[in-house]
């Protein structure tokens, strides 16, 4: 660790970030860390509590929803649920964990080894020799127990089978994780959603069947725990990470509470909780819609513990907050704008960790249609998609009779979120957008991707963000996956736009100004640089403008200012396609199942910019896709460098479309569908000239 990077990150942790850091780590090595004690299910009265929660009758959601899900999607639900029986648990919606019958909830089901169980929660990751935590966690979230409550509503000649593997499964874990011991007390978060699963659960499953006798009691002592250790170690969550772990550990408060009343600390839990949850409200969802951690997937997250409240608060006979449906709201916006049409996915901008607390529909990971749609019923009392089985999240949360509200299909269009940094470039054909990251970062969450671009055409992602990948594993792909080289932008003399300080913290946060955005109708431009590199000898600015020119074709014309010489990368990232032999050696063509998407690369003077394509370099690395964590597939990636004195100035061309390009000087010709489209690079901004010809 230099020096310079220690100093930087006690500037930007502030005082009292720095101080209750220091605090921290001395009490946990010292020993001094809290155990909170345990709860019992006498302590408080647990008879039919399970039906607190007021969720829609499993029975009557099955009958409605059966009509909505493919008959496919609810055979493959009911085999997870078989599996699940048997100890085969779905993780991060992709891949099966085989942990058997007898589940070892301390053993990592990807490399064998154990986790000590009786470990103090504060040192319990200590030894990571058993790799990455995330692999045992995800299972102990209970992602089964959505599966198996959910399965046992549609097909309840299953019921009792499914209700006494859960509660088994239920009574294992506790029986090998006493509270405040090993790694599934280590994280407040993990309690909290474990919990959820838990209540859900039972409301749906365990108390509808006689095979889930006692399972009331079991859950409700697991409650009064997992609330009394979560409370007393809160401030972790409020001052050291305050994104949605903080959520997650408030829903747990606000939650528990209200469906224990009878609990000594209910109502101080319930107060806490709300007040968490209210404050971070206007904290983590910034006033454009986009949130602090700068990740559509943990965005996602952050807006199902937001729905669970207003759904806590209901039970209470209560309203939610206007500050969470007025967050709600914004984020609905903010998401839909970056949506493809066609799928319901989104660009896989920022960190992502395969998580997706509450299972609630037969949907792909990736479908974010399922959680904007319940927000959209819930905040403004209208669906935006046609029936489809992304109602059942909606069904389950806000009750059947929500599935009446009228459609009113959202218009996409060009917009730009400048607050956060987002910008799309929307076409006629909404499934052909790209989507334009600059602006200033307000928080340390992100990954160093400044002037990336990702390119969706005809409904595909053709040029993409890499993912994530692993967080605990191998550093060198953690590193990979968050450095500026892997994304669809330039670096500047092979460094990164900020600096991979710890595990999960960038330093120097990049700052960035966007220069313009305009959408003229058939053409759209965004225009922006970053400053990231000024920190280093020659002070490099990079200005990246983009010109859409619709619904085909896009320009990227990339400038690197400064003084001195250096040597500029530039990289396109492309989807999972077969990748053509190209016909130049100056990009890669894409084979979808649109048609043959083409990505060529030119110095200013319109020579061809020589690069390399690669396909899962595991040296590099380079040429690697990661949509599901823990995942990753080898995909086409170009990248050409060009070294000298700045400024240096790079013109790319993106189409689905044949095209020909002409250039005269400064003065550069594309024809695309029997239009010629000019441009001049002597122009600050070169969308500023554009023209039609």
């Amino acid at each position: 660790m230099h020096l310079r990077d220690a100093a930087q990150e006690l500037i930007e942790l502030g005082p009292r970030g720095t101080l209750f850091r220091i605090g921290w780590e001395m009490k946990a090595r010292t020993g001094l860390t809290k155990v909170a004690p345990g709860g019992s299910a006498e302590e408080t009265d647990t008879a039919n509590w399970g039906s607190r929660l007021q969720l829609e009758d499993p029975v009557a959601l099955a009958r409605v929803m059966a009509e909505r899900i493919p008959a496919v999607n609810l055979h493959e639900l009911r085999a997870r649920a078989d599996q699940a029986t048997a100890g085969r648990i779905l993780c991060f919606g992709r891949w099966s964990a085989d942990l058997g019958e007898s589940i070892d909830w301390h053993r990592s089901p990807v490399t064998g080894e154990r986790w000590l169980p009786d470990a103090p929660w504060f040192r319990a990751l200590a030894d990571d020799r058993a790799g990455d935590v995330k692999y045992a966690w995800e299972p102990a979230r209970f992602p089964q127990a959505y599966h198996l409550a959910r399965a046992a509503a549609f097909f309840p000649e299953r019921a009792d089978r499914y209700s006494l593997a859960l509660r088994r499964q239920i009574e294992g874990f506790q029986a090998s994780s006493r509270p405040g011991f090993g790694i599934h007390w280590a994280s407040g978060q993990e309690i909290g959603l474990r919990l959820l699963a838990w209540v859900f659960s039972l409301d749906v499953l365990l108390s509808r069947s006689s095979a889930g006798s006692g399972a009331d009691r079991l859950v409700g002592s697991a409650l009064l725990s997992g609330a009394r250790h979560i409370e007393e170690h809160l401030d972790y969550a409020r001052i050291a990470v305050y994104n949605n772990h903080l959520l997650s550990e408030a829903l747990a408060l606000f939650g528990i509470g209200a469906v224990l009343p009878e609990a000594p600390e209910s109502v101080r839990w319930r107060g806490l909780g709300r007040r968490i949850l209210d404050e971070q409200a206007s904290r983590q969802f910034y006033d454009d819609g986009g949130y602090i951690q700068q990740s559509h997937n943990y965005h996602r997250v952050a807006l199902q513990d937001y729905l669970w409240a207003c759904v806590f608060a209901r039970a209470m006979g209560d309203a939610p907050s206007k500050v969470w449906l007025s967050a709600l709201e914004r984020s609905l916006d903010f998401l839909v704008a970056h949506q493809n049409p066609v799928d319901g996915r989104l660009p896989n901008y920022g960190s992502n960790d395969g998580a997706l607390p509450s299972v609630l529909s037969t949907c792909d990971f990736s479908d974010m249609r399922p959680t904007l749609q319940a927000i959209s019923v819930l905040t403004r009392g209208e669906r935006i998609y046609e029936p489809g089985p992304w109602d059942e999240t909606t069904a389950w949360l806000l009750g059947i009779r929500s599935l009446d509200a009228p459609v009113r299909r959202p218009l996409r269009k060009s917009v730009s979120f400048a607050s956060t940094g987002y910008h799309v470039l929307r076409g006629h054909d909404e499934s052909s957008f790209a989507a334009f990251r600059c602006g200033t970062l307000r928080d340390r969450f992100s990954q160093i991707d400044m002037l990336h671009l990702d390119v969706w055409w005809r409904g595909h992602n053709v040029l993409v963000d890499p993912g994530s990948y692993q967080y605990n594993a191998a550093p060198r792909w953690h590193e990979h996956f968050m450095q500026t080289g892997a994304h669809n932008t330039v670096s500047v003399d092979g460094k990164d736009q900020m600096v991979h300080h710890r595990q999960f913290k960038v330093l120097y946060w990049t700052k960035a100004a966007l220069l313009e955005f305009d959408d003229r109708g058939d053409s759209a431009v965004c225009a922006g640089e970053h400053y990231g590199y000024r920190r280093f000898p020659g002070a490099c600015v990079h200005r990246r403008d983009v010109i859409f020119l619709k619904d085909d074709t896009w320009i990227v014309v990339d400038r690197v200012t400064g003084s001195g010489e250096h040597t500029v990368r530039l990289h396109w990232l492309g989807g999972d396609f077969e990748s053509t032999p190209p016909g130049a050696e100056n990009g890669m063509d894409l084979r979808t199942p649109a048609g043959l998407f083409t990505i060529r690369s030119f110095d200013a003077d319109g020579s061809p910019l020589v690069g390399r394509v690669v396909r899962g370099d595991n040296v590099g690395p380079e040429g690697w896709l990661s949509r599901y964590y823990g995942e990753k597939i080898a995909v086409p990636s170009f990248a050409a460098e060009r070294s000298g004195a700045v400024p240096l100035t790079m013109v790319s061309v993106l189409s689905g479309v044949p095209v020909d390009v002409s250039v005269k000087g400064t003065r550069w010709g594309v024809s695309v569908n029997r239009n010629t489209y000019e441009f001049d690079l002597s122009d600050p901004v070169a969308g500023d000239l554009l023209s039609p010809v």
